[in-house]
Protein backbone atom coordinates (compact mmCIF):
# COMPACT_ATOMS: atom_id res chain seq x y z
CA UNK A 1 0.00 0.00 0.00
CA UNK A 2 1.44 3.39 -1.11
CA UNK A 3 2.06 5.91 1.75
CA UNK A 4 1.40 9.42 1.03
CA UNK A 5 4.62 11.86 0.13
CA UNK A 6 5.02 14.84 1.89
CA UNK A 7 3.47 17.61 -0.12
CA UNK A 8 0.62 15.78 -0.79
CA UNK A 9 -2.89 17.41 0.14
CA UNK A 10 -4.61 15.73 3.00
CA UNK A 11 -8.10 14.96 3.06
CA UNK A 12 -9.86 16.65 5.96
CA UNK A 13 -12.74 14.02 6.65
CA UNK A 14 -13.90 15.87 10.22
CA UNK A 15 -14.57 19.25 8.20
CA UNK A 16 -16.40 17.09 5.33
CA UNK A 17 -18.83 15.07 7.95
CA UNK A 18 -19.39 18.64 10.03
CA UNK A 19 -20.83 20.08 6.43
CA UNK A 20 -22.45 16.99 5.43
CA UNK A 21 -24.28 16.95 8.74
CA UNK A 22 -25.10 20.37 8.74
CA UNK A 23 -26.89 19.97 5.48
CA UNK A 24 -28.76 17.14 6.46
CA UNK A 25 -30.33 19.14 9.60
CA UNK A 26 -31.11 21.70 7.69
CA UNK A 27 -32.60 19.89 5.18
CA UNK A 28 -34.70 18.14 7.98
CA UNK A 29 -36.10 21.50 9.30
CA UNK A 30 -37.05 22.73 6.68
CA UNK A 31 -39.20 19.28 5.43
CA UNK A 32 -40.93 19.59 9.23
CA UNK A 33 -41.45 22.86 8.93
CA UNK A 34 -42.80 22.10 5.09
CA UNK A 35 -44.91 19.34 6.37
CA UNK A 36 -46.50 21.23 9.48
CA UNK A 37 -47.57 24.02 7.19
CA UNK A 38 -49.23 21.91 5.00
CA UNK A 39 -51.23 20.15 7.84
CA UNK A 40 -51.98 22.94 9.99
CA UNK A 41 -55.68 23.71 10.44
CA UNK A 42 -56.49 27.22 9.24
CA UNK A 43 -58.46 29.24 11.86
CA UNK A 44 -61.81 30.16 10.89
CA UNK A 45 -62.89 33.93 11.93
CA UNK A 46 -66.85 34.38 11.76
CA UNK A 47 -67.90 37.07 9.88
CA UNK A 48 -71.62 38.21 9.87
CA UNK A 49 -73.30 38.01 6.64
CA UNK A 50 -75.24 40.70 4.82
CA UNK A 51 -78.68 39.55 3.75
CA UNK A 52 -80.23 41.89 1.18
CA UNK A 53 -83.53 43.31 2.32
CA UNK A 54 -86.20 45.73 1.60
CA UNK A 55 -86.62 47.06 5.09
CA UNK A 56 -85.07 50.06 5.85
CA UNK A 57 -82.89 50.82 8.87
CA UNK A 58 -83.16 52.56 12.46
CA UNK A 59 -80.06 53.65 13.98
CA UNK A 60 -78.82 52.81 17.44
CA UNK A 61 -74.75 53.87 18.61
CA UNK A 62 -73.34 52.22 21.19
CA UNK A 63 -70.72 54.10 23.02
CA UNK A 64 -69.23 54.22 26.28
CA UNK A 65 -71.48 51.09 27.45
CA UNK A 66 -74.64 52.93 26.51
CA UNK A 67 -77.05 52.73 23.99
CA UNK A 68 -77.98 56.09 21.90
CA UNK A 69 -81.22 56.27 19.89
CA UNK A 70 -79.73 58.27 16.19
CA UNK A 71 -83.18 59.01 15.40
CA UNK A 72 -82.41 59.38 11.39
CA UNK A 73 -85.51 59.93 10.49
CA UNK A 74 -86.03 62.90 12.69
CA UNK A 75 -82.50 64.20 11.58
CA UNK A 76 -83.27 64.04 7.85
CA UNK A 77 -86.50 65.83 7.87
CA UNK A 78 -84.56 68.62 9.87
CA UNK A 79 -81.80 68.75 6.88
CA UNK A 80 -84.58 68.46 4.15
CA UNK A 81 -86.48 71.06 5.37
CA UNK A 82 -83.59 73.34 6.21
CA UNK A 83 -81.70 73.29 2.59
CA UNK A 84 -85.32 73.47 1.03
CA UNK A 85 -85.01 77.08 2.01
CA UNK A 86 -81.95 77.76 0.13
CA UNK A 87 -81.58 79.16 -2.70
CA UNK A 88 -80.56 76.96 -5.13
CA UNK A 89 -77.52 79.04 -6.38
CA UNK A 90 -76.43 78.82 -2.24
CA UNK A 91 -76.72 74.82 -1.81
CA UNK A 92 -74.46 74.42 -5.07
CA UNK A 93 -72.28 77.05 -4.33
CA UNK A 94 -69.02 77.25 -2.29
CA UNK A 95 -68.83 75.88 1.30
CA UNK A 96 -68.06 79.46 2.96
CA UNK A 97 -71.47 80.62 1.26
CA UNK A 98 -72.92 77.36 2.01
CA UNK A 99 -71.67 77.88 5.49
CA UNK A 100 -73.05 81.68 5.69
CA UNK A 101 -76.69 80.65 4.90
CA UNK A 102 -77.24 78.38 7.30
CA UNK A 103 -75.53 80.02 10.18
CA UNK A 104 -77.75 80.68 12.80
CA UNK A 105 -79.55 77.81 13.21
CA UNK A 106 -78.48 74.36 14.63
CA UNK A 107 -79.53 71.12 12.85
CA UNK A 108 -79.75 68.04 15.36
CA UNK A 109 -81.61 66.46 18.30
CA UNK A 110 -81.51 65.71 21.70
CA UNK A 111 -77.89 63.16 21.50
CA UNK A 112 -76.42 64.50 17.90
CA UNK A 113 -75.56 68.09 16.22
CA UNK A 114 -75.12 67.63 12.93
CA UNK A 115 -72.08 69.11 11.27
CA UNK A 116 -73.20 71.33 8.51
CA UNK A 117 -70.00 71.42 6.19
CA UNK A 118 -70.71 68.03 4.89
CA UNK A 119 -73.77 68.58 3.88
CA UNK A 120 -72.74 70.43 0.97
CA UNK A 121 -71.16 67.23 -0.47
CA UNK A 122 -74.68 65.05 0.47
CA UNK A 123 -73.04 64.15 3.69
CA UNK A 124 -74.72 64.25 6.97
CA UNK A 125 -72.29 63.94 9.58
CA UNK A 126 -73.16 63.70 13.56
CA UNK A 127 -71.59 65.09 16.43
CA UNK A 128 -72.52 63.60 19.90
CA UNK A 129 -73.58 65.87 22.45
CA UNK A 130 -71.53 65.90 25.59
CA UNK A 131 -73.11 65.26 28.70
CA UNK A 132 -76.30 63.73 27.35
CA UNK A 133 -76.18 59.87 28.48
CA UNK A 134 -78.20 57.18 26.61
CA UNK A 135 -79.33 53.58 28.46
CA UNK A 136 -76.92 52.03 30.30
CA UNK A 137 -77.11 48.04 30.67
CA UNK A 138 -79.58 47.87 33.90
CA UNK A 139 -82.03 50.10 31.97
CA UNK A 140 -82.00 47.42 28.78
CA UNK A 141 -82.43 44.81 31.31
CA UNK A 142 -85.35 46.71 33.04
CA UNK A 143 -87.42 46.88 29.96
CA UNK A 144 -88.14 50.53 30.74
CA UNK A 145 -85.27 52.39 28.43
CA UNK A 146 -85.64 54.51 25.67
CA UNK A 147 -84.55 51.76 23.30
CA UNK A 148 -87.50 49.25 24.69
CA UNK A 149 -89.64 52.69 23.69
CA UNK A 150 -88.45 53.22 20.32
CA UNK A 151 -88.58 49.46 19.37
CA UNK A 152 -92.04 48.87 20.15
CA UNK A 153 -93.41 51.79 18.36
CA UNK A 154 -91.18 50.51 15.09
CA UNK A 155 -93.04 48.19 12.58
CA UNK A 156 -90.75 45.15 12.28
CA UNK A 157 -91.88 43.96 8.96
CA UNK A 158 -90.57 47.36 7.93
CA UNK A 159 -87.51 47.95 9.39
CA UNK A 160 -84.58 46.67 10.99
CA UNK A 161 -81.91 47.40 13.68
CA UNK A 162 -78.76 48.57 12.84
CA UNK A 163 -76.19 49.26 15.83
CA UNK A 164 -73.29 51.27 14.85
CA UNK A 165 -70.62 50.16 17.61
CA UNK A 166 -67.60 51.45 19.15
CA UNK A 167 -65.20 48.60 20.86
CA UNK A 168 -65.77 49.89 24.51
CA UNK A 169 -69.08 48.95 24.09
CA UNK A 170 -69.95 45.01 22.76
CA UNK A 171 -71.26 44.24 26.32
CA UNK A 172 -74.26 46.73 26.12
CA UNK A 173 -74.47 45.99 22.03
CA UNK A 174 -75.20 42.24 23.08
CA UNK A 175 -77.60 42.81 25.82
CA UNK A 176 -79.73 45.36 22.80
CA UNK A 177 -79.52 43.25 20.16
CA UNK A 178 -81.09 40.40 22.54
CA UNK A 179 -83.88 42.56 23.28
CA UNK A 180 -84.17 43.72 19.58
CA UNK A 181 -84.09 40.32 18.69
CA UNK A 182 -86.71 39.16 21.46
CA UNK A 183 -88.98 41.39 19.67
CA UNK A 184 -88.59 39.95 16.39
CA UNK A 185 -86.50 42.42 14.78
CA UNK A 186 -83.91 41.67 12.31
CA UNK A 187 -80.25 42.94 13.37
CA UNK A 188 -77.75 44.17 11.60
CA UNK A 189 -74.49 45.91 12.96
CA UNK A 190 -71.05 47.69 12.17
CA UNK A 191 -67.91 48.50 14.51
CA UNK A 192 -66.62 52.50 13.70
CA UNK A 193 -63.20 53.21 15.58
CA UNK A 194 -62.90 55.47 18.34
CA UNK A 195 -62.74 58.31 16.90
CA UNK A 196 -64.60 57.71 13.46
CA UNK A 197 -67.57 59.93 12.93
CA UNK A 198 -70.72 58.96 12.14
CA UNK A 199 -71.49 59.83 8.47
CA UNK A 200 -74.79 58.83 6.10
CA UNK A 201 -74.94 59.64 1.95
CA UNK A 202 -72.35 59.44 -0.64
CA UNK A 203 -69.83 57.07 1.09
CA UNK A 204 -71.20 56.94 4.19
CA UNK A 205 -72.88 54.71 7.02
CA UNK A 206 -74.91 51.66 5.78
CA UNK A 207 -75.66 48.67 7.56
CA UNK A 208 -77.78 45.72 6.39
CA UNK A 209 -79.07 42.78 8.29
CA UNK A 210 -76.90 40.07 9.25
Amino acid sequence: MARPRKGDPELLLVSFCDILTISISGLFMATIITVFEATKIPELQMVPRAIPTAKTPVFFECRGQQVFYINKDELDGQVARRLSQLNPGVRSGDLAQFLKAIQGEEIGNEHYRVDPKFLLVGVMALEPRAGIPGDTIAQLKSGTSRFHNALIGLDKEARYIAFLVRDDSFDVFRIARLEADKLGFDVGWELLGEDEPIKFGAGGTGVLPQ
